[in-house]
């Protein structure tokens, strides 16, 4: 009887020291596991961030290539400059709210403005790992026209 007792003290001894070394080692990792998400996560942001700005070059381009017909031009000139052909009358409409698609082009992806795309693991791991949620910049707070 004596030998059953000797053998659970090994045991317990080897599973208290595993406790130990597990709890060391989450205690090393976590700081450069949090790091890491960190970096994956602004990535993440910054990748979304770039496909917006290659979305706006692209409607840019379109917009250029609209500009370099005849018919293109004619518009730009109607709208910009108010010019009407012989015949036709002139409306001026003012007290409109000036938005992307009355400018022509799309509106400026300003950094910071842009939510990295989420999954379903995400808002755990930001949870974990103390990331804050995505509050997007205003990049035009008080003004009407944008970038003026």
């Amino acid at each position: 009887m004596r030998n059953v007792a000797v053998r659970k003290r090994p045991v317990l001894s080897v599973c208290v020291i595993i406790a130990i070394i597990a709890v060391f080692v989450v205690f090393l990792l976590y700081p450069v596991a949090r790091d890491y998400y960190v970096a994956l996560r602004e990535n993440s942001r910054l990748s979304a961030e770039y496909e917006a700005v290659l979305d706006r070059n692209e409607k840019i381009q379109q917009r250029i290539d609209e500009l370099n017909t005849p018919e293109g031009i004619e518009d730009w000139a109607r709208q910009e400059f108010g010019w009407v052909r012989e015949g036709e009358k002139a409306v001026n409409i003012t007290g409109l709210l000036i938005t992307e698609s009355s400018l022509g082009l799309p509106f400026s992806v300003e950094p910071g403005t842009v939510k990295a795309p989420d999954t379903w693991w995400t808002e755990i791991l930001d949870r974990l790992f103390g990331v804050e949620s995505f509050k997007p910049a205003n990049p035009y707070p008080d003004d009407i026209i944008p970038g003026l």
